[in-house]
């Protein structure tokens, strides 16, 4: 009896400060960093055969719809990246504080941009570990450099 009741206290003390450490579960600037890397990684993402990247091909995508009259809307805050799911944000809090937690890399990076057809998102998956950028729709495959055909 006395054991359940030092059990309880300890489990009931160790719920209260894992509640307090993850409250906030907002971005802080660890992943507000990470996030902008994922974004960079998308940005620089270029085939290997080429030596374009995503943002060159944007800016040559939207000079050529411009000079054609269809100007292309967009700026700094056309990019931004987050953590896929709640655990994702959880793991990520957890390893700032505990290091046998290991958060997994994986962020969503989205490019939004208007034009006269309207409005434009882009979507990649990134995880900043292994480098891997993945293209998740026809607007993010449209704006990422590929390969010439043979």
């Amino acid at each position: 009896m006395v054991f359940t009741r030092w059990y309880s206290r300890i489990t009931i003390g160790a719920l209260i400060v894992g509640c307090l450490m993850l409250s906030g579960c907002s971005e802080d600037e660890t992943i507000k960093a990470k996030g902008q890397q994922a974004i960079q990684m998308v940005k620089a993402f270029a085939a290997q055969e080429l030596g374009f990247s995503v943002v060159s091909n944007i800016e040559k995508m939207s000079e050529d719809s411009g000079r054609q009259g269809d100007k292309w809307e967009y700026n700094d805050s056309s990019w931004q990246a987050g953590l896929p799911t709640q655990k994702d944000l959880f793991m990520e809090k957890l390893s700032q504080f505990f290091n046998v937690f290991r958060p997994s890399g994986d962020f969503w990076v989205s490019f939004t941009y208007k034009n006269k057809a309207g409005t434009h998102k882009a979507l990649w998956d990134v995880n900043i570990y292994t480098k891997k950028v993945i293209q998740k729709n026809d607007d993010a495959k449209s704006l990422s450099p590929t390969a010439p055909k043979p």
